[in-house]
Protein backbone atom coordinates (compact mmCIF):
# COMPACT_ATOMS: atom_id res chain seq x y z
CA UNK A 1 0.00 0.00 0.00
CA UNK A 2 1.34 3.37 -0.55
CA UNK A 3 2.95 4.96 2.50
CA UNK A 4 0.95 8.04 2.72
CA UNK A 5 2.36 10.60 5.66
CA UNK A 6 0.67 10.79 9.01
CA UNK A 7 -2.53 12.68 9.67
CA UNK A 8 -3.20 13.84 12.78
CA UNK A 9 -6.15 12.82 14.81
CA UNK A 10 -8.68 15.70 15.83
CA UNK A 11 -11.10 17.68 14.58
CA UNK A 12 -9.78 18.13 11.44
CA UNK A 13 -10.31 18.34 7.54
CA UNK A 14 -10.03 15.06 5.82
CA UNK A 15 -6.35 14.69 4.23
CA UNK A 16 -5.56 16.19 1.35
CA UNK A 17 -2.30 15.82 -0.04
CA UNK A 18 -0.78 16.49 -3.51
CA UNK A 19 2.40 15.03 -5.03
CA UNK A 20 4.54 11.39 -5.00
CA UNK A 21 5.92 9.26 -2.73
CA UNK A 22 9.48 9.81 -2.72
CA UNK A 23 11.12 11.28 0.51
CA UNK A 24 10.48 10.13 4.07
CA UNK A 25 6.72 11.29 5.80
CA UNK A 26 6.30 14.22 7.94
CA UNK A 27 3.68 15.84 10.15
CA UNK A 28 4.18 19.06 12.14
CA UNK A 29 0.58 19.87 14.09
CA UNK A 30 0.76 21.25 17.49
CA UNK A 31 -3.31 21.70 17.84
CA UNK A 32 -3.77 18.73 20.13
CA UNK A 33 -7.45 18.16 21.71
CA UNK A 34 -7.37 18.49 25.56
CA UNK A 35 -3.82 20.01 25.49
CA UNK A 36 -3.42 22.99 23.29
CA UNK A 37 -4.14 25.06 20.59
CA UNK A 38 -1.59 26.45 18.36
CA UNK A 39 -2.06 27.23 15.11
CA UNK A 40 -0.04 28.30 11.78
CA UNK A 41 1.49 31.45 11.98
CA UNK A 42 3.60 31.95 9.63
CA UNK A 43 4.90 29.67 6.63
CA UNK A 44 8.28 29.65 5.03
CA UNK A 45 8.63 28.21 1.75
CA UNK A 46 11.93 27.47 -0.81
CA UNK A 47 11.29 26.67 -4.31
CA UNK A 48 12.73 26.70 -7.84
CA UNK A 49 11.54 25.90 -11.77
CA UNK A 50 10.71 22.67 -11.27
CA UNK A 51 9.11 21.97 -7.34
CA UNK A 52 9.01 23.05 -4.25
CA UNK A 53 12.12 22.51 -2.37
CA UNK A 54 11.39 22.59 1.49
CA UNK A 55 8.86 24.47 4.03
CA UNK A 56 8.97 25.48 7.52
CA UNK A 57 6.08 26.20 9.99
CA UNK A 58 6.13 28.72 12.79
CA UNK A 59 3.50 28.09 15.14
CA UNK A 60 1.59 30.94 16.91
CA UNK A 61 4.01 30.21 20.19
CA UNK A 62 6.70 31.78 18.05
CA UNK A 63 8.06 27.92 17.80
CA UNK A 64 8.95 26.53 14.26
CA UNK A 65 8.89 23.07 12.58
CA UNK A 66 12.42 21.78 10.99
CA UNK A 67 12.87 22.52 7.82
CA UNK A 68 11.02 19.83 5.53
CA UNK A 69 13.00 18.83 2.74
CA UNK A 70 15.67 21.79 1.48
CA UNK A 71 16.28 25.23 2.40
CA UNK A 72 18.01 26.43 -0.74
CA UNK A 73 17.04 28.45 -4.43
CA UNK A 74 14.06 31.03 -4.49
CA UNK A 75 12.59 31.75 -0.87
CA UNK A 76 8.79 33.14 0.15
CA UNK A 77 6.96 33.62 3.36
CA UNK A 78 3.85 34.62 4.43
CA UNK A 79 2.78 35.69 8.51
CA UNK A 80 -0.63 36.02 9.16
CA UNK A 81 -2.40 38.19 11.65
CA UNK A 82 -4.32 37.34 15.04
CA UNK A 83 -7.71 36.13 13.55
CA UNK A 84 -6.79 35.71 10.07
CA UNK A 85 -7.80 33.04 7.82
CA UNK A 86 -6.98 31.57 5.10
CA UNK A 87 -10.00 31.77 2.00
CA UNK A 88 -8.63 29.36 -0.44
CA UNK A 89 -5.88 26.94 -0.82
CA UNK A 90 -4.47 25.68 -4.28
CA UNK A 91 -1.66 22.71 -4.98
CA UNK A 92 -0.22 21.79 -7.76
CA UNK A 93 2.05 18.71 -8.85
CA UNK A 94 5.36 19.39 -10.75
CA UNK A 95 3.80 17.72 -13.66
CA UNK A 96 4.99 14.57 -13.59
CA UNK A 97 3.30 13.34 -10.46
CA UNK A 98 6.47 13.11 -8.59
CA UNK A 99 6.78 16.39 -6.21
CA UNK A 100 4.68 18.75 -4.99
CA UNK A 101 5.00 21.94 -7.93
CA UNK A 102 3.35 24.83 -6.24
CA UNK A 103 1.37 26.31 -3.57
CA UNK A 104 -0.85 29.21 -3.97
CA UNK A 105 -3.28 30.41 -0.83
CA UNK A 106 -5.89 33.59 0.05
CA UNK A 107 -6.97 35.14 3.29
CA UNK A 108 -9.28 36.77 4.51
CA UNK A 109 -6.63 39.47 5.74
CA UNK A 110 -6.33 40.10 1.41
CA UNK A 111 -3.10 38.32 1.20
CA UNK A 112 -2.43 35.92 -1.18
CA UNK A 113 0.77 33.96 -1.07
CA UNK A 114 1.58 32.14 -4.53
CA UNK A 115 5.14 30.07 -4.85
CA UNK A 116 6.46 27.42 -6.73
CA UNK A 117 6.92 26.68 -10.47
CA UNK A 118 4.95 27.90 -13.52
CA UNK A 119 2.09 25.92 -13.43
CA UNK A 120 0.28 26.40 -17.35
CA UNK A 121 -1.41 24.12 -18.54
CA UNK A 122 -1.71 21.91 -15.52
CA UNK A 123 -4.55 21.24 -13.10
CA UNK A 124 -4.69 22.76 -9.55
CA UNK A 125 -6.31 21.01 -6.61
CA UNK A 126 -8.17 23.40 -4.78
CA UNK A 127 -8.29 21.91 -0.59
CA UNK A 128 -10.57 21.77 1.57
CA UNK A 129 -10.50 24.35 4.16
CA UNK A 130 -13.36 23.97 6.80
CA UNK A 131 -13.16 26.87 9.20
CA UNK A 132 -9.83 28.44 7.35
CA UNK A 133 -7.42 28.08 10.50
CA UNK A 134 -4.43 26.44 9.27
CA UNK A 135 -3.34 24.14 12.34
CA UNK A 136 -0.27 22.10 10.68
CA UNK A 137 1.04 20.39 7.43
CA UNK A 138 1.82 17.14 6.19
CA UNK A 139 3.70 15.32 3.78
CA UNK A 140 6.77 13.51 2.17
CA UNK A 141 10.25 14.90 2.15
CA UNK A 142 13.66 14.29 0.43
CA UNK A 143 16.05 16.69 -1.30
CA UNK A 144 12.78 18.22 -2.34
CA UNK A 145 8.99 18.72 -1.22
CA UNK A 146 7.64 14.83 -2.83
CA UNK A 147 4.27 15.79 -1.33
CA UNK A 148 2.37 18.16 0.93
CA UNK A 149 -0.69 18.82 2.41
CA UNK A 150 -2.58 21.35 4.81
CA UNK A 151 -4.38 20.36 8.08
CA UNK A 152 -7.04 22.61 8.58
CA UNK A 153 -9.59 22.84 11.73
CA UNK A 154 -12.91 21.77 10.30
CA UNK A 155 -15.07 23.69 12.80
CA UNK A 156 -14.85 27.74 13.67
CA UNK A 157 -14.17 28.94 16.58
CA UNK A 158 -17.92 29.44 18.30
CA UNK A 159 -16.47 30.31 21.98
CA UNK A 160 -13.55 30.43 24.40
CA UNK A 161 -13.41 31.19 28.13
CA UNK A 162 -10.37 31.46 30.53
CA UNK A 163 -11.43 30.37 34.34
CA UNK A 164 -9.85 28.56 37.17
CA UNK A 165 -7.01 31.71 37.46
CA UNK A 166 -4.35 30.68 40.10
CA UNK A 167 -2.19 33.74 40.54
CA UNK A 168 1.73 32.47 41.17
CA UNK A 169 2.91 34.73 43.62
CA UNK A 170 -0.63 36.31 44.49
CA UNK A 171 -0.83 39.61 44.07
CA UNK A 172 -3.25 40.36 48.04
CA UNK A 173 -1.12 41.51 50.99
CA UNK A 174 1.66 42.98 48.93
CA UNK A 175 2.46 46.46 48.26
CA UNK A 176 4.47 46.29 45.36
CA UNK A 177 3.34 48.26 42.49
CA UNK A 178 1.34 51.07 44.51
CA UNK A 179 2.48 54.63 44.68
CA UNK A 180 1.07 57.86 45.64
CA UNK A 181 0.62 60.21 42.56
CA UNK A 182 0.28 64.03 43.74
CA UNK A 183 -2.56 65.55 41.40
CA UNK A 184 -2.77 69.30 42.29
CA UNK A 185 -0.96 71.22 44.92
CA UNK A 186 -2.18 75.10 46.20
CA UNK A 187 -1.05 77.46 48.59
CA UNK A 188 -3.32 79.70 49.76
CA UNK A 189 -2.50 83.45 51.93
CA UNK A 190 -4.51 86.00 53.90
CA UNK A 191 -1.96 88.43 54.48
CA UNK A 192 -2.09 89.83 58.24
CA UNK A 193 -3.62 93.34 57.20
CA UNK A 194 -6.67 92.10 55.58
CA UNK A 195 -10.13 93.32 56.99
CA UNK A 196 -11.84 90.53 56.83
CA UNK A 197 -11.77 86.47 56.20
CA UNK A 198 -10.51 85.05 52.65
CA UNK A 199 -13.01 82.25 51.57
CA UNK A 200 -10.65 79.36 49.45
CA UNK A 201 -12.03 76.49 47.17
CA UNK A 202 -9.48 74.13 46.72
CA UNK A 203 -11.62 72.22 43.49
CA UNK A 204 -10.37 70.67 40.52
CA UNK A 205 -10.28 67.06 38.87
CA UNK A 206 -8.42 64.95 36.73
CA UNK A 207 -8.57 61.74 34.31
CA UNK A 208 -6.36 58.68 34.70
CA UNK A 209 -6.61 55.18 32.48
CA UNK A 210 -7.20 52.37 34.38
CA UNK A 211 -6.76 48.94 32.74
CA UNK A 212 -6.39 44.78 33.49
CA UNK A 213 -5.47 42.26 30.20
CA UNK A 214 -5.13 38.20 30.91
CA UNK A 215 -2.48 37.67 28.16
CA UNK A 216 -1.76 34.18 27.21
CA UNK A 217 -1.44 31.80 23.93
CA UNK A 218 -4.87 31.67 23.14
CA UNK A 219 -6.24 35.20 24.21
CA UNK A 220 -3.25 36.46 21.48
CA UNK A 221 -4.25 33.57 19.03
CA UNK A 222 -8.16 33.92 18.76
CA UNK A 223 -8.88 36.76 20.58
CA UNK A 224 -9.14 39.28 17.80
CA UNK A 225 -11.88 36.87 16.10
CA UNK A 226 -13.66 35.58 18.71
CA UNK A 227 -14.53 37.24 22.41
CA UNK A 228 -12.66 35.73 25.08
CA UNK A 229 -14.34 35.77 28.50
CA UNK A 230 -12.20 35.65 31.53
CA UNK A 231 -13.48 34.72 35.02
CA UNK A 232 -10.93 35.81 37.43
CA UNK A 233 -10.10 37.21 40.80
CA UNK A 234 -9.55 40.85 40.04
CA UNK A 235 -7.90 43.70 43.05
CA UNK A 236 -8.41 46.88 44.31
CA UNK A 237 -6.05 48.60 47.19
CA UNK A 238 -6.72 49.36 50.49
CA UNK A 239 -5.21 50.40 53.67
CA UNK A 240 -3.28 47.77 55.97
CA UNK A 241 -3.44 47.82 59.82
CA UNK A 242 0.10 49.24 59.56
CA UNK A 243 -1.69 52.23 57.69
CA UNK A 244 0.31 51.80 54.47
CA UNK A 245 -1.66 50.38 51.30
CA UNK A 246 -1.32 47.13 49.84
CA UNK A 247 -3.62 44.94 47.36
CA UNK A 248 -6.95 43.50 48.01
CA UNK A 249 -9.22 41.07 46.44
CA UNK A 250 -11.92 42.66 45.26
CA UNK A 251 -13.63 39.11 44.50
CA UNK A 252 -14.58 36.95 41.25
CA UNK A 253 -15.55 37.97 38.46
CA UNK A 254 -16.39 38.00 34.62
CA UNK A 255 -14.39 40.04 32.38
CA UNK A 256 -12.44 39.83 28.90
CA UNK A 257 -9.29 39.66 28.06
CA UNK A 258 -8.55 43.07 27.47
CA UNK A 259 -10.43 46.27 29.58
CA UNK A 260 -9.62 49.89 29.45
CA UNK A 261 -11.77 52.90 31.04
CA UNK A 262 -11.02 56.60 31.75
CA UNK A 263 -11.68 57.39 35.67
CA UNK A 264 -12.51 60.73 36.52
CA UNK A 265 -11.00 61.49 40.02
CA UNK A 266 -12.77 64.66 41.72
CA UNK A 267 -11.92 66.58 44.51
CA UNK A 268 -13.43 69.75 46.81
CA UNK A 269 -12.42 71.53 49.91
CA UNK A 270 -13.22 74.48 51.05
CA UNK A 271 -13.59 77.27 54.21
CA UNK A 272 -12.15 80.74 55.14
CA UNK A 273 -8.76 82.15 56.50
CA UNK A 274 -8.58 84.65 58.88
CA UNK A 275 -6.24 87.47 58.36
CA UNK A 276 -2.55 86.43 58.85
CA UNK A 277 -3.16 82.74 58.53
CA UNK A 278 -2.38 80.62 55.64
CA UNK A 279 -2.46 76.95 54.48
CA UNK A 280 -1.89 74.19 51.60
CA UNK A 281 -4.40 71.77 50.03
CA UNK A 282 -2.81 68.92 48.54
CA UNK A 283 -5.02 66.38 46.13
CA UNK A 284 -3.41 63.03 46.15
CA UNK A 285 -4.06 58.80 45.23
CA UNK A 286 -3.06 55.67 44.86
CA UNK A 287 -1.87 54.36 41.89
CA UNK A 288 -1.41 50.74 41.69
CA UNK A 289 0.31 48.90 38.52
CA UNK A 290 0.13 44.96 39.48
CA UNK A 291 1.64 42.08 37.52
CA UNK A 292 1.20 38.40 38.40
CA UNK A 293 1.81 35.21 36.59
CA UNK A 294 -0.91 32.74 36.51
CA UNK A 295 -2.32 29.42 35.22
CA UNK A 296 -5.78 28.79 33.93
CA UNK A 297 -7.96 26.55 32.53
CA UNK A 298 -8.80 27.58 28.65
CA UNK A 299 -12.31 25.48 27.44
CA UNK A 300 -12.75 26.18 23.52
CA UNK A 301 -15.71 25.14 21.74
CA UNK A 302 -15.74 24.29 17.77
CA UNK A 303 -18.67 25.30 15.72
CA UNK A 304 -18.80 21.24 14.95
CA UNK A 305 -19.10 20.53 18.60
CA UNK A 306 -16.04 19.99 19.57
CA UNK A 307 -15.12 20.51 22.92
CA UNK A 308 -11.43 21.30 24.45
CA UNK A 309 -10.11 22.07 28.04
CA UNK A 310 -6.58 22.78 28.79
CA UNK A 311 -4.55 24.32 31.33
CA UNK A 312 -2.36 27.19 30.12
CA UNK A 313 -0.40 30.16 31.67
CA UNK A 314 -0.21 33.67 31.12
CA UNK A 315 0.62 37.40 32.89
CA UNK A 316 -1.62 39.08 34.36
CA UNK A 317 -1.04 43.08 34.34
CA UNK A 318 -3.61 45.84 35.68
CA UNK A 319 -3.40 49.74 36.59
CA UNK A 320 -5.76 51.21 39.56
CA UNK A 321 -6.39 54.55 40.97
CA UNK A 322 -7.93 54.49 44.56
CA UNK A 323 -10.29 57.72 45.38
CA UNK A 324 -8.94 61.08 46.17
CA UNK A 325 -7.96 61.93 49.15
CA UNK A 326 -7.31 65.81 50.41
CA UNK A 327 -4.97 66.94 53.14
CA UNK A 328 -5.14 70.77 54.38
CA UNK A 329 -1.62 71.72 56.31
CA UNK A 330 -2.58 74.65 58.02
CA UNK A 331 0.11 77.78 58.26
CA UNK A 332 2.70 75.50 56.28
CA UNK A 333 4.21 75.46 53.09
CA UNK A 334 5.52 72.73 51.13
CA UNK A 335 8.67 74.04 50.16
CA UNK A 336 8.74 77.55 49.15
CA UNK A 337 5.69 78.17 46.38
CA UNK A 338 5.90 79.41 43.09
CA UNK A 339 3.75 82.02 43.82
CA UNK A 340 1.65 83.54 46.95
CA UNK A 341 -2.32 83.65 46.05
CA UNK A 342 -4.80 84.75 47.76
CA UNK A 343 -7.24 82.06 45.47
CA UNK A 344 -6.97 78.92 44.23
CA UNK A 345 -4.39 78.52 41.34
CA UNK A 346 -2.54 75.26 40.11
CA UNK A 347 1.49 76.28 40.33
CA UNK A 348 1.83 75.32 37.20
CA UNK A 349 -0.37 78.17 35.75
CA UNK A 350 0.67 81.50 34.90
CA UNK A 351 -1.10 84.59 34.73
Amino acid sequence: MPDWPPYPDGPFTGEFVVGGFGGWPFQTCKWVTNQSALIVKALDVWYNTSTLRGIQVTFSDNSRSPVFGNPSDSHGSVTFSPGEVITSLTLWGNGVGSRTGRIRLTTNGGQTFDVGKNTSGQSGYDAGIGSGILVGMVGRSGADIDMLGPVFLNGAIASISISNVTYNPPLVGTTGGISQVTLDEAYYYNPPNATRDLPWDFTNSDTRTTSTSFTQSTSTTYGASVTVGVTAELFGIGASAEGSFQWQSTGTQETTTSTSSEKSLTWSVSGDLAPGQGLTAISLCQQGVGQANYTSTVTMKLSDGTVSTYNEPGVFNNVIFTQVQVTVQPNTQLGKPRKTIEAHRRWDVKE
